[in-house]
């Protein structure tokens, strides 16, 4: 697709990245109808968001979580590393927690739902932009209940030689315990390999155990896998 461009100004710059030409289309009209925030690019895929970034360095990034080329986590961890101070807003019409686990730990400053209302809209790019984080009244919500919900289970007293695991812990737990190597768990998880392999040393300091098969026994033995673990 043709990426459009639009002449810059002194009002808060956004870059729009979403597949679907009606909803950008919306999203744009949406943003410019305001007298402080203007969309300076708008593209249909990651990789024309990262091209796009690196060139203009707009003040805002809005980005779908799902398009071609790059999804939206992918292309906020690459913009992110081309500046580590970007602003990043993920637009989707996922309520999910696994999206809002990934979106958080890729570094975005929002989630925000498509049907949000413009004031909305409007007002999440302002806070974004003065350096706030933004949610969606709903993300929020779920954000508010996982927060009790690991309260609750972290006050509840361990009984002794109980490990106490964190959640990204025990997400990686399982998943070595379902016989995906570092790298397929990086993909699956948008980490790096690096930082699988950093929580797998962990888990086996942690659990004092040596080996893979120890990890695959523990994750067996306390219930965390679904399916027939594979054998070592």
């Amino acid at each position: 697709m043709d990426i459009q461009k639009i002449k810059k100004s002194d009002k808060i710059k956004v870059l729009v990245a979403d597949d679907h030409d009606i909803v950008r289309y919306g999203i744009c009209s949406m943003i410019n109808s305001s007298n402080d925030i203007e969309v300076v690019c708008e593209v249909g895929n990651g990789k024309e968001a990262i091209e796009q970034f690196r060139e203009g360095r707009p003040d805002i990034c809005i980005i779908d979580i799902t398009m071609p080329e790059k999804n939206g986590i992918e292309t906020t961890h690459n913009i992110l590393e081309i500046d580590p101070d970007a602003k990043i807003l993920i637009l989707t019409m996922h309520i999910n927690e696994n999206y809002l686990n990934q979106v958080l730990n890729a570094g975005a400053s929002g989630y925000l739902l498509k049907n949000s209302a413009r004031g909305e809209l409007l007002g999440s790019i302002r806070n974004v932009y003065n350096g706030n984080k933004a949610f969606s009244r709903a993300i929020s919500k779920l954000m508010t209940e996982r927060y009790v919900r690991n309260l609750q289970q972290s006050y509840s007293p361990d009984q002794p030689g109980t490990v106490h695991l964190t959640n990204r812990e025990k997400e990686i737990l399982k998943l070595i315990a379902e016989g995906y190597t570092s790298h397929e768990i990086s993909k699956i998880l948008f980490i790096s390999p690096r930082t699988v392999d950093t929580h797998r040393s962990n888990l086996m300091q942690k659990l004092e155990i040596k080996n893979t098969a120890g990890l695959v026994r523990y994750a067996f033995e306390n219930n965390m896998i679904t399916r027939q673990s594979p054998d070592y």
